[in-house]
């Protein structure tokens, strides 16, 4: 085990799931070569699916998105690749303040195993 403090983990819950193919294209032109790719939904959009939460499909229509599913993507990065990954996200994605578009975070890593740079 090597211990790291300076990878780092990005990611992206992406909404626009039809922009995925471009944008893991875009950062592997960049050299960002790995990332793990997972199908996910939103709490709010499984609340609803539950029939017996009257609530909550009474608010549907203002809770729940057109997108039935979003892609969840992790990828572990150098500090000098961060900014490169989010510049690329944006000018895939658009303007993530926008609805409907995705979220990205990044937390730093206490420690990485099975990855290589």
């Amino acid at each position: 085990m090597r211990k790291t403090s300076e990878e780092v983990l990005l990611v992206l819950v992406l909404n626009k799931t039809e922009l995925l193919d471009e944008l893991l294209i875009e950062w592997s032109n960049e050299d960002i070569k790995a990332a793990t790719i997972l199908d996910s939904i939103g709490m709010a959009k499984q609340l609803a699916d539950v029939e017996d939460t009257r609530i909550i499909s009474t608010l549907r229509p203002f809770l729940v998105s057109d997108h039935s599913e979003n892609k969840l993507i992790f990828t572990i990065l150098q500090p000098e690749d961060v900014n490169k990954a989010r510049q690329i996200v944006r000018r895939v994605v658009g303007d993530l303040s926008q609805p409907e578009t995705g979220i990205l975070f990044a937390l730093p890593l206490l420690f990485a195993e099975g990855i290589r740079f």
